[in-house]
């Protein structure tokens, strides 16, 4: 019977079928390291999210030839050999000058 009449802190009423209780909020409280001052911050304006397709730079990388290369930047033979062995292994770093310059 205990369970029948215990007090519900959520629902309006004390008999029969019950309503949900209204909630009224008195403030709003920032939690988190990142909300703290947040009306203080200007706002983040975020670039476009890019994504590389990589097998194409990849094979685009090792078709490259050394005219090609002079055309965008890539002034040395052994740059533009190095980033060839990079890309066959697989390893190219999508963050070096010279690879932003092929893509």
């Amino acid at each position: 019977m205990q369970y029948m009449e215990h007090p519900e802190h959520k629902f309006d009423g004390d008999t029969g079928i019950h309503e949900r209780e209204h909630v009224h909020a008195d403030g709003v409280v920032y939690i988190g390291k990142e909300a703290n001052n947040i009306d203080e911050q200007e706002l983040d304006v975020k670039q476009a999210q890019v994504f590389v397709d990589e097998k194409l730079v990849y094979d685009f990388t090792l078709n490259f030839t050394p005219d090609a290369a002079r055309d965008i930047g890539i002034k040395h033979r052994s740059a533009l050999a190095y980033l060839k062995k990079k890309a066959k292994g697989g390893n190219l770093n999508f963050k070096s000058r010279n690879v932003k310059r092929i893509m």
